[in-house]
């Protein structure tokens, strides 16, 4: 007889309470499916209120009558309560008896105990206590913020979690006796925990070797550290995240943790978080151009209309309808002259986009408008703080910041009251709103506030804003900047023939041709430009661009080449001496390249300061130059620099370093009479000579070298613009606009457009711009173009921005101890320096020094190799846009361990675990539901979909449809209804119309990867297309193979009642005597059947009791009868022992041993309860028992 679904069954264990013996061994009792309370009890109102957490132990059974296998057992949730603050976990302990105590042990060994801990407990720490006073050594470790440690007395114990540490150090005298008397010191803690003693637990006394007890009789309490184990596993069910199609190999739920306890914390993490200024400026590109408008109708009165780029503040001006208007350095629109028909009016400095509101309908029409286009960036960021305390606790405060004077609507001012902070800002007018207000001068940086509430004592009043420094962008526009149009072109092959290179393409029908000239020059009809013959590159301006859809056609001879790195040392004027090998050479095949560096420098500031020692910074850093020249054919290089070089025998000179103008910052004291003295910056150019790196790598041709015939074609030909020819600063991203032929292009984001809408702000993409590299790539351009740009609009960034030191605060406080981490990139050599706050706030990095503190989120930074060192020699500037931070901010709530059932210290911070880990079995399902109105007797139902894994039909209220009304076909997705329908559930109950189909599909595979952010690795791909939040997304516990059986069958001759053996092997002889295991084999059922081990011990040569390791004696047999114990959870036999199997010679205290195991999976559900109202007045969740059987 086979396992058919009516034998599986969720069993009940022996006591489903939450005291500490529920659970226990399984029952025969099947829970009951949909009743209410079946396994839990109701939430009640302080459940809600604190939070709870209830253990139930069920079993997973097969309660045939045979001891058929039910292969790859298994069970996951199918659905998770409705109720966000109540959530359900599975997990096992693989114990068949084990109970909730048991089970609240394997949770809680979340933290074990470890070594003794660095210190030790200093007098007796009384119950009720919410602090303790230890007492170790000064070299030793001081604990850390959110530590876990257990205090260990006897029979007594307790973990403790340490949420502040105080200490000092102080002395004791100890007396040796006979007036022997010593001092000594020693560092004393005071240690806040997050739960009172539940005991008392008694200390010692100092002594110079640690702590005794003046009482022999008594026994000090250990103190011991403890570790993360994180042994158990936990299986849970979360929704898809985001849709995912058939063949993925990846999925995102929305988490991979799930509460496992009431959280005695609530965490929100901030990532790449901008640790200094965080408001952006708009800053002119370029001189002021007009532009045609045409507004449409947004809604109602509202018109708009789009510049096409950014407007710099304070430069628009703006003729509609008869009115001009013009902004007002904040975003607004002001009246000047003619019609005031508006309403209201806005810009949008950074995107260009104009809004018009007027009443009666909005305006759709022309309009003209002049403008600075204008580009958002992060200037130089200046950060401060005035702490508060109770000398300075006001409503009323003044700054001083005219050593470096803020830019209009950059100042920000945030201050903490109750425990929340506040901000100012000045939106560029000088005024300062927000909660509260004040007044700022940008000539003198003088700045005014009125707060709205009172800062907390302990806070501080914290400032940022940008600098006024205009030496740290260029504008780069006009006649001055001779930007180039080149066709730029990477041949195929290396190593050119010199003169054989030639060029052809067609001009409005007519063919032009550029030809190499031998040394690296280009000419011709169509243009001019370089070769390299070496490197097999091309860069021709042509006299215009060539017709749409043709081509160029390259053509040239080819021959194989040798690369050969030298190391070389230049002497002061840059010159170094090299022989290149394989020589004779061949004429112009020679290229060398090499890199430099060149220093770059950025003032604090460019304008008269208020004098405060005489001195600001100058930031400086190192640009890195790519350098390359090839050879003239003529013994010589090109490419500007000097050098020779012998054909004949490969020996060359070449000047690898050369002179360049560095721009010097400095500060001089100007006096002014009976004002206060000024810092004046000073420009000096300085030619120094750049650095050479050592080493050149050289590529040649012999003189004999053989040549082939080559053709290269360019169909689609990128045109490349050199914007900057000559200049080596970057540009700044959104800044550049230029045209070229008959159009304006505008940058946006490193994509090129043209043919911009003022409607819709909408353009055609037919570039990009490489900002590092100063170049633009056109795709897309119209023919006969030639080769002049101009630039419109474009601004370059000197060295980088820098700070050596900040102050900033969190997005939030407090923090979770040691989470907040710093990252920056220092200016010198751009390399990515990091710290972590330790547990009590401290930043030792490398470079990154301070403070945090985690209470208000409050962070003080210094960037420096000598913290010590307050000459300003050890500081090493960093760059404050890459200045970032992560964190963790969260608040606490306390707990009660007895209320909710679990001890929260022992457990994670925020109570969650993992319910998805790698290997985990993972089932993807979905559920989808046809309603059926009229079924029709012998009617056929075709689903949208086939090959299901179940399909099961329920009426309007959920109850389900008896089997025998319906049959499905799940490979072709259909079901049809019974001829005749009765429409009544399994116990004859009428249904209400209509019928809902529900079809389940699903996809079981392992999990590869989890990530934090939700995603899971597939083992295999997905065969259907799963929906976002339906689908769901489960983790399995595993059994394996179910099956009742017997086995380790041995004799013993001699069993000893005292110490029984209960191992799986005979101790001492074995009898002569036995029972014919190959014949008379003893029968097991899947039902009745325990994880037990059993001993028959006979009492005479007939007789014999029948003995189970934690049952007991629980029956007696005979040899001369079946012996057939009676399970009374099931009322069916444990086993049957037949009688005709028994052999004779049997004694009394020989014993057989064997073991037999059950059909049973043992499974804990874990029901959490959230701290909060309610939102399901009768709540479930549901499993699933799942296996394979014949």
């Amino acid at each position: 007889m086979a396992i058919s679904n009516s034998d599986i069954k969720l069993l009940k264990s022996q006591r489903l309470t939450d005291e500490d013996d529920g659970g226990g061994r399984a029952t025969g009792e099947a829970v009951v499916d949909s009743e209410v309370n079946n396994l839990f009890p109701d939430i009640s109102r302080l459940d809600r209120t604190i939070g709870r957490i209830n253990l139930r132990k069920v079993f997973a059974g097969v309660v045939s009558q045979n001891s058929d296998p039910y292969l790859g057992a298994h069970s996951i949730l199918t659905e998770a309560p409705a109720d966000p603050r109540v959530s359900v976990l599975l997990f096992n302990t693989g114990s068949q008896t084990d109970v909730r105590s048991d089970a609240r042990n394997a949770i809680e060994s979340y933290v074990v105990p470890a070594v003794a801990a660095s210190f030790e407990l200093l007098g007796n720490q009384l119950q009720g206590q919410r602090a303790i006073a230890a007492i170790q050594r000064e070299e030793q470790k001081l604990p850390e913020n959110g530590e876990v440690y257990q205090l260990v007395n006897g029979s007594l114990s307790q973990y403790l979690r340490i949420t502040r540490v105080e200490s000092r150090i102080e002395s004791f005298t100890y007396d040796y006796g006979n007036g022997n008397f010593v001092n000594f010191t020693r560092r004393r803690l005071d240690l806040s925990i997050s739960a009172p003693l539940l005991n008392t637990f008694l200390g010692g006394t100092p002594t110079p070797a640690g702590t005794v007890m003046l009482n022999p009789a008594q026994t000090k309490s250990q103190v011991l550290s403890t570790q993360v184990a994180d042994a158990a596993r936990y299986y849970g069910i979360s929704p898809l995240a985001e849709a995912v199609q058939a063949g993925a190999l990846s999925l995102k739920v929305e988490s991979v943790y799930a509460q496992l306890v009431p959280s005695s914390t609530r965490e929100n993490a901030m990532i790449d978080q901008l640790a200094g200024y965080q408001r952006r400026i708009v800053l002119a590109t370029g001189p002021a151009r007009n532009v045609n408008l045409t507004f449409a109708l947004v809604t109602g009165g509202q018109s708009r209309a789009f510049l096409g780029t950014g407007c710099a503040p304070g430069s628009l001006s703006l003729t509609v309808n008869g009115g001009t208007f013009a902004d007002d350095s904040k975003g607004g629109l002001r009246f000047v002259s003619g019609s005031n028909w508006i309403t209201s009016g806005t810009v949008d400095y950074e995107t260009g986009e104009i809004n018009l509101v007027r009443t009666g309908g909005g305006y759709t029409g022309a309009a003209s408008a002049a403008h600075q286009p204008g580009a958002a960036a992060t200037g130089e960021t200046v950060t401060g703080e005035i702490p508060i305390d109770l000398s300075n606790r006001g409503y009323v405060y003044t700054l001083s910041l005219a050593d470096a004077p803020p830019m209009p609507g950059t100042l920000e001012v945030s201050y903490m009251a109750l425990g929340k902070w506040q901000t100012l800002r000045d939106p560029g007018n000088g005024e300062l709103t927000g909660e509260g207000t004040g007044t700022i001068t940008f000539s003198t940086g003088s700045v005014a506030l009125t707060l709205a509430a009172l800062p907390d004592v302990g806070s501080s009043v914290i400032w940022a804003y940008v600098g006024q420094n205009s030496a740290a962008f260029t504008q780069r526009t006009g006649v001055s900047v001779q930007a180039k149009a080149k066709v730029n072109r990477t041949l195929p092959h290396q190593g050119l023939l010199p003169g054989s290179y030639s060029a052809t393409f067609k001009v409005g029908g007519v063919t032009k041709t550029i030809t190499d000239n031998g040394t690296g020059g280009l000419s011709g009809t169509g243009g001019s430009g370089v070769i390299n013959y070496a490197a097999g590159t091309v860069s021709m301006e042509l006299t215009a661009t060539p017709d749409a859809g043709s081509a160029i056609t390259h053509s040239y001879q080819q021959g194989t080449f040798t690369d050969s790195p030298l190391a070389v040392t230049s002497d002061s004027s840059g010159m170094c001496t090299f022989t290149i090998p394989g020589a004779p050479l061949k004429p112009g095949s020679v290229q060398v390249s090499w890199i430099t560096r060149q220093r770059a420098a950025v003032p604090a500031i460019d304008k008269g300061v208020t004098n405060s020692g005489n001195t600001l910074p100058v930031y400086e850093s190192e640009v890195q130059l790519n350098i390359s020249v090839t050879d003239n054919g003529a013994n010589g290089f090109t490419g500007g620099r000097t050098g020779t070089i012998n054909y004949a025998t490969g020996a060359c000179t070449l000047q690898v370093a050369t002179l360049y103008a560095f721009k010097e910052f400095t500060y001089a004291t100007q006096k002014n009479g009976f004002k206060p003295d000024t810092l004046e910056l000073v420009t000096t150019i300085t030619n120094l000579r750049e650095s050479f790196g050592g080493t050149l790598s050289v590529r040649a041709q012999s003189n004999g070298q053989s040549y082939g015939a080559q053709t290269d074609t360019q169909a689609v030909i990128p045109v490349t613009l050199d914007l900057l020819p000559g200049i080596s600063e970057n540009i700044l991203p959104g800044s550049l606009m230029f045209t070229w032929g008959a159009d304006t292009y505008v940058d946006r984001s490193g994509v090129l457009y043209k043919g911009i809408s003022s409607t819709t702000n909408a353009g055609t993409a037919v570039g990009s711009v490489d900002y590092a590299g100063r170049t633009a790539t056109l795709s897309t351009y119209s023919a006969g173009a030639g080769s002049a740009v101009t630039l419109l609009a474009c601004l370059t960034t000197n060295a980088g921005f820098s700070v050596n030191a900040m102050t900033f605060r969190t997005q939030g406080s407090p923090l979770r101890v040691g989470s907040l981490q710093i990252t920056g990139v220092r200016v010198d050599n751009a390399q990515v320096v990091t710290a972590t706050a330790d547990a009590n706030g401290i930043f030792n990095g490398s470079v990154i020094k301070g403070s945090v503190d985690v209470s208000t989120g409050i962070a003080r930074l210094r960037f420096t190799s000598n913290l010590d060192d307050q000459t300003g020699a050890s500081d090493i500037p960093v760059i404050p846009l890459l200045l970032r931070y992560n964190g963790v901010v969260f608040t606490t709530l306390p707990l009660d361990a007895n209320l909710i059932g679990l001890d929260p210290v022992r457990l994670p911070a925020d109570g969650r675990v993992p319910q998805f880990r790698d290997s985990d079995v993972l089932v993807v399902r979905h559920v989808a539901e046809t309603t059926v109105a009229n079924p029709i007797a012998g009617n056929t139902v075709q689903l949208a979909r086939q090959q299901q894994a179940a399909i099961e039909v329920f009426d309007g209220n959920g109850v389900a449809l008896r089997p025998a009304s319906y049959s499905v076909n799940r490979e072709l997705g259909r079901v049809t209804w019974g001829n005749p329908l009765v429409l009544q559930d399994a116990a004859g109950n009428p249904l209400t119309l209509p019928l809902v189909v529900r079809d389940r599909v699903e996809h079981m595979t392992m999990c590869t990867e989890v990530q934090i952010n939700g995603e899971l690795g597939l083992a295999s791909p997905l065969p259907w297309n799963f929906p976002a939040e339906e689908a769901t997304v489960s983790s399995a516990v595993s059994w394996g193979d179910l099956q009742s059986r017997y086995h380790h069958w041995f004799t013993q001759k001699a069993w000893n009642t005292g110490a029984p053996n209960w191992t799986d092997a005979p101790i001492g002889d074995t009898t002569t005597s036995n029972y014919n295991l190959l014949s008379y084999p003893p029968v097991i059922a899947n039902m009745g059947a325990i994880d037990g081990k059993w001993a028959l011990v006979f009492t005479s040569a007939t007789s014999f009791q029948v003995v189970e390791e934690k049952l007991g004696v629980i029956a007696v047999g005979s040899t001369a009868q079946d012996c057939a114990p009676i399970n009374p959870q099931t009322n069916t036999p444990y086993f049957t022992i037949r009688a005709a199997g028994w052999g004779s010679g049997w004694a009394a205290a020989n014993a057989v041993r064997f073991n037999t195991d059950s059909c049973l999976g043992p499974l804990w559900i874990a029901r959490t309860v959230l701290s909060g109202q309610g939102t399901v007045s009768d709540d479930k969740f549901a499993l699933q028992i799942r296996g394979d059987a014949d």
